[in-house]
């Protein structure tokens, strides 16, 4: 069987020099040159020089997220970012004089249009029909004078010119990031339109875009089961902190929010001093220095938001709801962890990869969602659920770290002729189990192989070099966070697994929610089962 190979760069003392990952090195031995640089407005430049393909890889992670949405304004920061593809004053228009009055008359005329269509649904008031069909003629008729000046789409028509690919974005509940790969020697055509979507944006096709916001956030949340499930634990788990709201928005806020607004947002938030800028691959960091002192250096800092996040009260006792709907039975219970970072993080991190069998952390991203953990075959919840006693079809953990405090999630799904109820007497024998039985020295063996393949991954391509800095620099402020996490994981004891699972898993801290079938309820046999 041939060996697969995959390139990571170790740090000697003469330099940078390639070497093939293989099972069994040293991987406690590889790291990361990094260039750290602070531009004169404060923005922070990351660079790692690699020379193995004429390509780079660029990331701006914004130090804004959901956790920020003002109240009445959820969405906002998901908004922002599809708003930041709609060109600036030079590009995706022919004439951006000419659509600035353009988009003010659109501004007034949407503000009366909300304002009457929300009278639909007040007992005290009655829309005026008639004034909404005029208003939605103008709105017409306006909109088509502007599309007249638009470019669709020149942004992303550029870097395709250029070669580029993955160009893209994330809203997470901690930060916003923007990426894309290149040629290198595009690099600064990059610096040029970035700097530029930073210093003159224009939002332009807002409205449009505000009901495409609308329409994803049906698609993946209001039309999926699984995603209004996961809505509702998360607003029964968390009763004040921000967390509780979904980053894509609710769906009332999503249509009242207006151009305005987010202009105003963006101004408070977007400033360079409040971004980390992550460039990978085939560079000369003094070169990248000095041109992007020339783009972005040349944007004013801003006086950093004053940020009031609300903390979460200390669960005073067990939280529990059903929801029926027409998908599959699931069971999800949540404990309160810590925050990233937090000395009990990365042995709770160990505990839930030990309980679900997983591979470890994917990598990269801005967001808390999809943190350690999972399900897996040689996960004690599997093992025992599934494969011993037959009472699930799949069970696993998951905890997310994020900047504020998170959860230790624990899931599965009953199997046929199983109730909710059943499973989940099961699944809290096998969790107190767990907090008497410590993880076997093969088991920690298992994770602290997956954690080393998971930073190798992270290390294999520019693109995942460059989300992995940024976001341990946005999340940290210092990129080594990326090694310190993974050593402090390796170095997680049977004992420490023990101590954090009996400290953070207790039952009356824990939110407990029920997914059960609308087409039968909950325990009921299939037809045909004996």
């Amino acid at each position: 069987m041939r060996l697969a190979r995959s390139f990571v760069w170790i740090l000697l003392p003469g330099g940078w020099t390639a070497h093939a990952a293989r099972a069994g090195d040293d991987v406690a031995s590889l790291s990361i040159d990094v260039v750290e640089h602070r531009l004169e407005n404060g923005m922070t430049v990351l660079m790692v020089e690699r020379h193995d393909t004429p390509t780079v890889a660029t990331y701006l992670q914004f130090d804004v997220g959901g956790v920020d949405d003002p109240k009445g304004q959820t969405g906002i920061a998901h908004l922002l970012e599809h708003m930041m593809f709609k060109g600036t004053e030079t590009f995706g228009t022919s004439d951006c004089e000419a659509e600035k009055p353009l988009m003010a008359r659109l501004d007034r005329l949407w503000a009366e249009f909300d304002r009457e269509r929300t009278k639909r649904h007040s007992p005290l008031e009655v829309a005026d029909e008639a004034r909404i069909r005029e208003i939605e003629e103008e709105i017409a008729q306006v909109s088509a004078g502007q599309k007249q000046h638009i470019i669709k789409n020149e942004l992303w028509q550029a870097y395709q010119r250029l070669g580029g690919t993955g160009l893209n974005a994330s809203t997470g509940e901690d930060s916003t990031q923007y990426y894309v790969q290149l040629p290198s020697n595009q690099l600064k055509v990059w610096a040029y339109l970035e700097s530029d979507r930073l210093a003159h944006p224009v939002f332009r096709e807002f409205y449009s875009e505000r009901d495409v916001v609308h329409e994803e956030r049906r698609l993946r949340t209001d039309t999926q089961p699984a995603g209004l499930f996961g809505e509702a634990f998360q607003g029964m788990a968390y009763v004040a902190h921000p967390y509780r709201n979904p980053v894509v928005g609710w769906p009332s806020d999503i249509d009242a929010t207006v151009r305005e607004e987010v202009l105003e947002y963006f101004r408070t938030y977007y400033a360079p001093n409040n971004c980390v800028a992550a460039i990978v691959g085939d560079i000369d960091p003094k070169v990248v220095i000095a041109l992007m002192e020339q783009t972005f250096g040349k944007i004013p800092g801003r006086s950093p938001p004053r940020r009031s996040i609300t903390k979460e009260p200390d669960h005073q006792g067990e939280r529990r709801f059903t929801m029926r709907l027409e998908s599959a039975p699931q069971l999800r219970v949540g404990y309160p962890a810590p925050a990233a970072g937090h000395e009990d993080s990365f042995a709770l991190s160990v505990a839930s990869r030990v309980l679900s069998g997983s591979a470890g952390f994917g990598g990269g991203g801005g967001g808390r969602r999809g943190g350690r953990g999972g399900g897996g075959g040689t996960g004690r919840l599997f093992k025992g659920l599934v494969l011993e006693q037959k009472i699930a079809l799949n069970a696993g953990a998951n905890v997310s770290f994020g900047r504020y405090p998170g959860l230790f999630n624990l899931s599965a799904t009953p199997a046929p002729g199983v109730s909710l109820g059943d499973l989940e007497k099961a699944l809290d024998q096998a969790l107190e189990r767990f907090k008497s039985e410590p993880p076997t020295e093969e088991e920690l063996a298992r994770v602290r192989n997956a954690e080393d393949a998971a930073f190798v991954r992270r290390l294999r391509t520019n693109n995942g070099i460059a989300g992995a800095i940024a976001r341990a620099k946005t999340l940290a402020g210092d990129w080594r966070f990326l090694l310190r996490e993974r050593d402090a994981i390796k170095a997680v004891t049977a004992d420490d697994v023990v101590r954090v699972a009996n400290k953070y898993l207790v039952p009356e801290h824990r939110t407990v929610g029920f997914l059960e079938s609308s087409e039968r309820p909950s325990g009921e046999p299939r037809e045909g089962r004996q």
